[in-house]
């Protein structure tokens, strides 16, 4: 999903991503499965509950960040205005998350960059977003239609 210009990850970088991978070991993820190719920075992909996660370590110009994205439904083909606003309305009651679509795609996010984060915040983070995610999943498919996103 991501293409930041071919550059290698920083020590920095790769700091963050084995404090990840112990996030993740310690919520039982198996990190083999999980690892994703990337074009640069660390990717993992996993299922939290009924939700599926994907967290990045990235670079852009310079500064790493840190990205947890949760896929929740696809596109319905109708209503789609309706949607939009009950998205808008719920990012104005979330904080450090928010919806977004991509490829037809909803998507609950957070974003921030890696510089000061530690591991309970990056562990919030994940929690967060996977329960968002959870707790919206279901609720915007049945008010609005589509289908739902939760697989590998």
């Amino acid at each position: 999903m991501f293409n930041f210009g071919g550059r290698r990850p920083t020590p920095s970088l790769e700091n963050h991503a084995q404090t990840v991978e112990q996030i993740l070991l310690s919520l039982g993820v198996e990190l083999d499965k999980a690892r994703m190719n990337t074009h640069e920075g660390f990717g993992w992909r996993f299922m939290r509950g009924s939700a599926l996660i994907e967290v990045y370590i990235s670079q852009r110009e310079e500064i790493g960040y840190f990205q947890v994205l949760s896929p929740i439904l696809h596109l319905p083909q109708i209503g789609l205005l309706p949607l939009y606003r009950r998205l808008l309305e719920l990012n104005l009651q979330l904080t450090n998350a928010a919806f977004g679509v991509y490829f037809e795609t909803v998507y609950v996010f957070s974003e921030r960059q890696v510089a000061g984060m530690d591991a309970n915040e990056a562990n919030s983070v994940i929690a967060f977003v996977a329960n968002c995610a959870d707790a919206y999943d279901d609720q915007l498919v049945n008010e609005f239609g589509g289908r739902l996103y939760n697989h590998i």
